[in-house]
């Protein structure tokens, strides 16, 4: 036998196994024959960057010369002129393939077709085991592109381990258009029936003879296009991503990461009340609520064997945490314990789904796949929702089966909520009424207000330690002592009450504050003294204002990116742009990059340096765009108090996202910001730099 089969893995795992089986059906093919090639499987596979991390089975291969007869169609003739070849037992040649397989040890009675998805067990639930497979391949894909600059023709299967070929046709019925059609590999099964099923997600291509104008007698599969090409070492090193990437986090991320995954303390109050009570973490910016609630989810999702969702409405918060999850290693799957996160937007547009409030029309025995006013309409979507359930259209037993039949995107043991205080009251009485609010944990800001300048009541009706556990975190727990004094020394001049309690352990922090534009010679200077504490570029946070981002129309609506990108690479600094939307990763992959993103972007967030560029663009933005609240016979607020409350409240937020260095340059030193600058700057020259 002379073709190479290897494998990639952590062998002490059942995926492993499984790979082990595949190897030995791949070995009795080629056994007695001539064939020349190279099989990679990688099991336990982490996609690291991607939406879909986990993925059971990749399979990779090339081959010279290797062919089966098939029953497939095929396709003939040119790019703009494709024919379709009927169906039909063809000799069919193998070039190369690329295939994931997700791997499933269901017995027969605990999986059942729902039109053309695939719904497997788990606890009584069910999963849409397609849905899982198609986002495996999508991720592999994105994955793919990111480090080659190309992507082959991904093939996606799910392999039942315990089921037999009989038992799936019982389950496909008599339909040859369903047979013809799945991707469901039995327990056992030859190579030929891998390659016949992947010819039904990748036709064959049957040349034409060019002296005789007619067809070849064979025809050609593979998954690379005109002049790709796939060497099998490169491949396997790619997938040596997430372990190169884990082994050189900085200090800031192997702390997090370290904390999360900490089992709570039982004497802890709050963490006694969870499953039990509803519970509120609540404190200023700075204090830890944010990872105290990563925490809490962790720590059900290992300990309890729980599913966590945590719904937040920043994109920006969702990629960091993702990451910081990912290099946690919690498990992303359908069908075990799990933390994950997504926006509330997101998952409100599951529950109009799953619900049926919205339709498609086009056909009505399929989920709408797209709403495409969503956000624009999401607050009559929200009322609709609402509705629906304050009269009863949906109840108790409604709930119960979306629970059942879409278990995977709403059914959830316990959801974590941060920053709670900016949710609106339809958004927080569908939460309790869906889930209840014993499975419910939320980390409220108290007076950071973004979405609007009512906070949100989540206690109203509720009795103290009888429905409710409430803790209060006054610590900074975040920033070192002078950023902490920096912070409260800038609110009082700006006439904001707030004010933290520095921790004193945390000694020292400095703040640089330039007129001056930001500077290769100062970036290096700061860079290397992150690095100094054991930190990558990550670790060094970008903040920017819509000033400078560039917005481009185009025909699928709008391109933005980071004005200054070119200066940027000039100066040597890497950015991962995230007010770009064209970015494959989810999260940042590249220890050399450093975050960037807007202002409106950074709750939640941290960094061990921080720059806030043009901080008073920043805030003279906010002022020209803020918008006068309800009318309120009660409110004695002038327009004017209101909007300097809101906005310069809004202004503490990116300058309690730094651990040890705050830098902000400003682009008037005489505006209203400036001036509060420079007066807490001369009380604390000792640890702020002013550069002129």
């Amino acid at each position: 036998m002379a073709v190479n089969i290897r494998i990639k893995g952590n062998k002490d795992t059942n995926e492993y196994k499984d790979a082990l089986v595949l190897k030995q059906i791949f070995e009795n093919e080629f056994a007695n024959k001539d064939t020349k090639g190279e099989i990679l499987i990688i099991s336990n596979a982490i996609l690291f960057g991607q939406e879909v991390k986990d993925v059971d089975l990749i399979v990779l291969g090339n081959f010279e010369k290797y062919s089966c007869k098939i029953k497939s169609k095929a396709e003939t003739g040119t790019y703009n002129n494709k024919q379709e070849l009927p169906l039909e037992e063809r000799l069919v040649f193998i070039n190369s393939f690329c295939f994931v397989i997700e791997t499933k040890g269901h017995r027969a009675e605990d999986i059942q077709l729902n039109g053309v998805h695939l719904l497997v067990r788990y606890n009584d639930n069910l999963h849409d085991a397609t849905t899982q497979s198609e986002k495996q391949k999508y991720s592999l894909s994105c994955y793919f592109k990111d480090r080659l600059n190309f992507t082959p023709y991904i093939f996606n299967f799910i392999w039942f381990r315990n089921i037999s070929w009989n038992s799936i046709k019982q389950l496909l019925g008599d339909n040859e258009n369903v047979l013809n059609k799945h991707n469901y590999l039995p327990n056992t099964f030859s190579t030929q029936f891998l390659f016949q099923l992947a010819c039904v997600q990748g036709t064959p291509y049957t040349p034409i003879d060019k002296n005789t104008n007619t067809l070849k007698g064979y025809s050609i599969f593979k998954c690379l296009k005109y002049k790709e090409s796939f060497n099998l070492n490169e491949m396997h090193s790619i997938f040596d991503l997430f372990e190169k990437v884990k082994e050189g986090v900085g200090q800031l991320t192997r702390k997090k990461i370290e904390q999360i995954t900490k089992k709570l303390l039982d004497e802890q109050k709050y963490a006694q009340a969870v499953g039990e009570k509803f519970v509120i973490i609540s404190g200023r910016a700075g204090t830890g609520k944010t990872i105290k609630l990563l925490r809490i989810a962790c720590d059900l999702a290992i300990s309890k064997g729980g599913r966590c969702l945590i719904l937040t409405y920043n994109h920006a918060l969702v990629s960091d945490i993702k990451r910081t999850l990912a290099l946690a290693g919690i498990p992303d799957g359908i069908d075990n314990h799990t933390v994950q996160i997504t926006t509330l937007h997101k998952f409100f547009y599951e529950l109009l789904i799953g619900f049926g409030i919205v339709k498609n029309l086009e056909n009505p025995e399929e989920d709408v796949k797209y709403i495409a006013d969503y956000l624009k309409r999401y607050k009559d979507y929200l009322k609709e929702l609402y509705d629906y359930i304050d009269t009863g259209l949906i109840q108790e037993k409604e709930i119960q089966e979306l629970m059942h039949n879409r278990h995977d995107k709403v059914a959830w043991d316990y959801v974590l909520i941060d920053e709670s205080q900016d949710w609106s009251d339809s958004e927080k009485l569908i939460i309790f009424r869906i889930f209840g609010m014993e499975k419910i944990i939320i980390a409220d800001g108290i007076d950071q207000l973004i979405r609007s300048q009512k906070k949100c009541n989540w206690i109203s009706g509720l009795k103290k330690d009888i429905d409710f556990r409430i803790t209060h975190e006054k610590k900074g727990l975040r920033q070192e002592v002078n950023l902490v004094s920096f912070v409260n020394s800038y609110a009082k001049e700006i006439g904001i009450y707030w004010e933290i309690e520095p921790k004193q352990e945390l000694i020292g922090g400095k703040i640089i504050i330039s007129t001056k534009e930001y500077s290769r010679e100062l970036h290096q200077k700061e860079l290397s003294r992150c690095k100094e504490f054991g930190n990558a570029e990550y670790e060094m946070m970008f903040l920017v204002p819509p000033k400078l981002v560039n917005v481009a129309k185009t025909p699928n609506g709008e391109e933005r990116s980071f004005k200054l990108i070119n200066e940027f690479e000039q100066m040597g600094i890497k950015i991962w742009d995230s007010t770009s939307k064209d970015l494959r990763t989810q999260y940042v992959v590249d220890l050399s990059q450093h975050r960037l993103l807007q202002y409106e972007s950074c709750r939640g967030l941290e960094g061990w340096t921080v720059v806030c560029l043009e901080l008073d663009e920043f805030i003279k933005y906010k002022m020209d765009t803020f918008t006068e609240p309800e009318k309120d016979e009660l409110r004695l607020e002038t327009f004017q108090e209101q909007r300097d409350n809101f906005v310069y409240l809004w202004s503490l937020i990116p300058l309690t996202r730094a651990i040890d260095t705050i830098i902000i340059t400003i682009k008037n030193k005489d505006s209203v910001v400036g001036h509060a600058l420079r007066r807490v700057y001369e009380q604390n020259p000792d640890f702020i730099q002013w550069i002129e």
